[in-house]
């Protein structure tokens, strides 16, 4: 059986800028990339698309890069803080109870955005999971993702900056995945020198690849992990 990885995140877009390149790296290998998108509409954004446009330019980033069809919650853009936590923990939970993953991908903590806030604490309580169940498997990981435009734009007074720990090669054929797989999404990328650009995201790889050694890289949080 295929190895199950949840991408866990609040809006359409995220599951790209996060984990797209050593994603596509993972599907290639035949592993699952299950993304989870709580506020699949999306009805806060700025210069937001129709449902239809939306929602075809989300199935075609994520074919792009090889996950599965996204599974889509209905949560409110931008006012994730007017959720109950636990509404939040359960429908996490259910996904992973539906998918059954060895390793969780989510939100840092210090995002600046706050949506990304609330997923992050909600997911980290819901990957315990395995340990009140004892028909879920033991989850072998759980991820921190830096997400440009929000874990880069956070101010450093909380002290939970994002610190890269784990690092993923991804080479140019899943670097230009990636950057391709945003392209399907109207309005989200952005002229240089916003992060949300084609040359930050490939000077952040590049950046992330130099601290490694690696051609190119994603770079990841290690929160938990079973084993060596």
């Amino acid at each position: 059986m295929s190895k199950v990885n949840l991408v866990v995140v609040a809006h359409p877009d995220d599951e790209i800028l996060g984990f797209g390149a050593a994603g596509a790296k993972l599907a290639a290998q035949g592993e699952v990339v299950q993304p989870i998108i709580l506020c699949g509409n999306v009805d806060a954004r700025n210069h937001r698309p129709t449902d239809d446009e939306l929602y075809q330019d989300m199935f075609a980033a994520n074919a792009e890069v090889g996950f599965n069809e996204p599974v889509l919650g209905t949560f409110p853009n931008i006012r994730m803080n007017t959720v109950p936590h636990v509404e939040i923990v359960q429908f996490i939970e259910k996904q992973i109870e539906a998918f059954k993953p060895a390793r969780i991908f989510t939100h840092h903590p210090g995002d600046l955005n706050d949506d990304h806030v609330q997923i992050s604490r909600a997911c980290q309580a819901a990957s315990r999971l395995y340990q009140r169940r004892a028909d879920i498997p033991p989850l072998q990981a759980l991820y921190f993702m830096e997400i440009l435009s929000s874990t880069d734009w956070a101010f450093p007074t909380t002290g939970e900056n994002f610190i890269p720990s784990n690092f993923v090669e991804i080479g140019d054929e899943f670097l230009t995945k990636k950057i391709k797989a945003l392209g399907h999404y109207r309005k989200v990328m952005r002229p240089f020198p916003h992060p949300r650009s084609d040359e930050v995201l490939k000077g952040l790889a590049a950046y992330r690849g130099g601290q490694a050694g690696l051609n190119y890289a994603e770079a990841f949080q290690l929160v938990f992990q079973q084993g060596l």
